[in-house]
């Protein structure tokens, strides 16, 4: 009577074929983590876009007076994590840009830790009520950009860990739109 039994060669195949598998597996799943961190992280970032421009567009009042120089929001990318400040523009309301210590900080959020801004360091976006003007600048000299009619500005963001990317887009109309992976 003759035995049944495996090879060594089709153990060593059977063995191969779950490693593969294994790994593919794992590798989605760290993966997916990392959109999801992407795209919860740029989410959050467009909501608080989003009230901003809400708060300008409503004429939200801060200690009894309005907010003539606009609400905005303002990321720095050279902490880890980035920060985010919603900010209402109240010290030269005549530049519509960010000035660190001078304009009042009313919130303050992190991105998640390895998502970051992709090609700047600073970004601010400013909403003037009651007339509706947009301001974007990159805190580099000369980067100021008011969104006249047909202007558009992209912000992007980037996870570390993967080669994906989320768009948030805000043209001069005001809208706002999230582009995730």
């Amino acid at each position: 009577m003759k035995k049944k039994a495996f090879t060594l060669i089709e153990i060593i195949v059977v063995i191969s074929i779950t490693a593969m598998l294994s790994g593919m597996i794992f590798a989605n799943i760290r993966s997916g983590g990392e959109v999801s961190d992407l795209r919860a992280s740029s989410q959050k970032l467009t909501e608080i876009f989003k009230q901003a421009q809400m708060m300008a567009f409503s004429g939200k009042q801060i200690a009894g007076l309005r907010a003539d120089g606009g609400y905005g929001v303002y990321v720095n990318d050279t902490t880890t994590p980035s920060v985010y400040r919603l900010f209402v523009n109240d010290n030269d309301i005549s530049n519509y840009a960010y000035n660190e210590g001078s304009d009042t900080v009313l919130r303050e959020f992190e991105l998640s830790n390895n998502v970051f801004l992709d090609a700047v360091d600073h970004f601010f976006i400013i909403f003037v009520p009651p007339s509706g003007d947009i301001y974007v600048g990159t805190q580099s000299p000369g980067s100021l950009l008011s969104l006249d009619e047909g202007k558009n500005s992209l912000l992007t963001l980037r996870h570390r860990g993967i080669n994906r990317y989320a768009y948030i887009e805000i043209n001069s109309q005001g809208q706002i739109d999230l582009r995730t992976p």
